[in-house]
């Protein structure tokens, strides 16, 4: 019984002892939320880690600022591992990725060595595969700077943003570590990045627009008011409101809720000939009527029509864009090396100049769902029986 006893009593204190061991190792730890990369002088990098700061656990009072909850750290360095080398030596502990919430990368370092930089997060074990990833139009700890509008972190705050623009608005892609490595290193060779921009009038930070990236680098950019149909292209549209003009001269327009969208991309290969067509199906709700009466079906057919060749005209306009480029991001490449993979050891060579300039069919079918028609006169017929 004595032995059972102090067996017990030796296992009780080996529990308090890991006990305490382990609180040593999580105060030993810098959890990075964000990271910030630009370009320094020559080929300097600065980069910007946004650390929360646990002041709650050490007494700190229950109002303290939101701005508290974090700390901004910015070093230089040849690469991303050096710097993030020296962050201990400036926090005097271990950085801890496993909570990493956003990395931004300015539009200067994307124009000239992102593979480097990428390269780094492709490998690093700690960092999460589905961290996304973003371009910043000027500097990118500029994004980190400032104080968050409702989150308590900038990077929670840039992350919420995002997951709305994307899902919700329709207006840029979200893309992880993970869709980045497939999307680089598939036969394509082509990949889609969001956008972070202030606004100059209101000074607010707004995610928005695409960029265009080969594997060493940033080729282009697809504005805000085109990143839609790219993404309905892309079949990476899930909901978001589509405006439609009311003429070419004039300024007014209305809009289509899209509440569902699909595509489908069939690439084809006929002799040497390299062709592509793409089907998009909108499922959508009327918004707002401004130069536009509905009043029966064919009306309504009518409307359907207009609204079809408008998005056609959108989409022949991006897909002109992506091809100059010979950024192949809707991975039309990919798809042909599956589908004859013998054929495209011959085609890959030269994919992107054939890219350039293949033909690329582009449909568009529009399904009113809610029209809502209205008589023309809504009450002509009260107090009538």
């Amino acid at each position: 019984m004595k032995a059972w006893g102090s067996l017990i009593a030796w296992a009780g204190i080996m529990l308090l002892l890991t006990g305490c061991w382990s609180q040593m190792e999580l105060t030993e730890r810098a959890f990075v939320l964000a990271l910030a990369i630009d370009k320094g002088d020559r080929d300097v990098l600065h980069m910007t880690s946004q650390i929360y700061r646990p002041a709650s656990q050490f007494g700190a009072p229950s109002n303290q600022s939101q701005a508290s909850a974090f700390v901004n750290i910015t070093l230089d360095g040849s690469s991303v591992s050096e710097i993030i080398r020296s962050t201990k030596t400036v926090s005097g502990r271990h950085s801890q990725f496993s909570h990493i919430q956003i990395i931004l990368i300015s539009e200067e370092v994307a124009r000239e060595r992102l593979s480097s930089i990428l390269d780094f997060f492709f490998r690093d074990p700690e960092i999460r595969l589905g961290t996304p990833i973003m371009i910043t139009k000027g500097k990118a700890r500029d994004y980190l700077t400032g104080r968050p509008m409702i989150e308590n972190t900038v990077g929670s705050q840039v992350f919420k943003q995002l997951d709305f623009s994307h899902y919700l608005a329709g207006r840029t892609i979200n893309t992880t570590i993970l869709d980045l490595a497939f999307q680089l290193k598939s036969e394509s060779e082509s990949a889609m990045l969001p956008v972070i921009v202030t606004e100059p009038e209101y000074k607010q930070d707004v995610v928005q627009g695409i960029v265009l990236a080969k594997p060493d680098k940033m080729v282009g950019r697809i504005a805000p008011d085109k990143a839609a149909y790219l993404l309905l292209l892309a079949n990476e549209y899930h909901y978001g409101i589509l405006d439609i003009p009311c003429g070419r001269e004039s300024k007014l327009s209305e809009t289509l809720e899209v509440v569902q969208a699909n595509s489908k991309i069939t690439p084809m290969l006929r002799g040497d000939t390299v062709s592509a067509r793409i089907d998009v199906n909108i499922k959508a709700s009327i918004g707002e009527l401004v130069c536009t009466t509905i009043r029966n079906m064919a009306d309504e057919d009518r409307y359907a029509k207009k609204a079809e060749r408008h998005f056609k005209e959108q989409m022949e306009s991006v897909v002109s864009t992506i091809q100059k480029k010979k950024t192949d991001v809707l991975g039309i490449g990919h798809k042909l090396y599956l589908r004859h993979p013998s054929r495209w050891k011959k085609l890959k060579p030269e994919w992107p100049e054939r890219y350039a300039r293949m033909p690329i069919e582009i449909n568009v079918k529009v399904d009113i769902m809610n029209s809502k028609m209205m008589n023309p006169r809504p009450f002509s017929r009260i107090g009538e029986d």
